[in-house]
């Protein structure tokens, strides 16, 4: 038989570990539900078409998708919220007006945000490709979106022919651009 102490002790015990049991297991349930994606997932192979869509842009205009064929297209979707996104943002607008001469249309997408935060995001960073505010969801649906930042890269086909989830850096944007043209 254990004494008071000891029983106590076990007590004590035995609600940590059913704490630390439940915080684990909750941990790994929210794990594939984060809308921040910071791990690197990515396919070379998709080959798939892209949905066509419109997006109402900030400028006023809207962006259809179907009104650029012929065109290789990269898509960002973002928030201004996310860490990531932030350190990816100033190298797409520095690969923006690099390849955007040579005929590349840039879109960002910012998903689950205001339009006064993105539009202070986009000021903050120098933004000058388009840029608008999925409000309804519906485009990053349309594209299967799980997490942010994800930017898609499709051909003059308009077929998705990478996508990567994740920062992009400079070295992979001017390798995927460059496989467009």
């Amino acid at each position: 038989m254990l004494n008071p102490k000891s029983y106590k002790l076990l007590i004590v015990l035995a609600v940590a570990g059913l704490l630390l049991a439940l915080g684990a297991a909750s941990f790994l349930i929210t794990q594939g539900n984060t809308k921040n994606e910071s791990s690197v997932q990515s396919s070379s192979d998709v080959k798939e078409s892209a949905p066509n869509f419109t997006l109402a842009l900030i400028d006023g205009k809207n962006f259809q998708f179907s009104d650029y064929q012929g065109k290789p297209i990269l898509i960002n979707f973002f928030a201004s919220w996310c860490l990531p996104c932030r350190e990816e943002m100033p190298v797409l607008v520095k690969i923006a007006q690099e390849y955007e001469p040579k005929g590349v249309v840039f879109l960002g997408v910012a998903v689950d945000d205001t339009e006064e935060k993105m539009k202070d995001f986009i000021a903050r960073y120098g933004v000058t490709f388009p840029v608008g505010l999925d409000k309804t969801a519906a485009v990053q649906k349309s594209f299967g979106l799980y997490g942010i930042p994800t930017t898609y890269f499709i051909d003059k086909r308009g077929m998705i022919n990478y996508f990567h989830s994740g920062a992009v850096t400079e070295e992979l944007l001017q390798h995927e651009l460059d496989k467009l043209l």
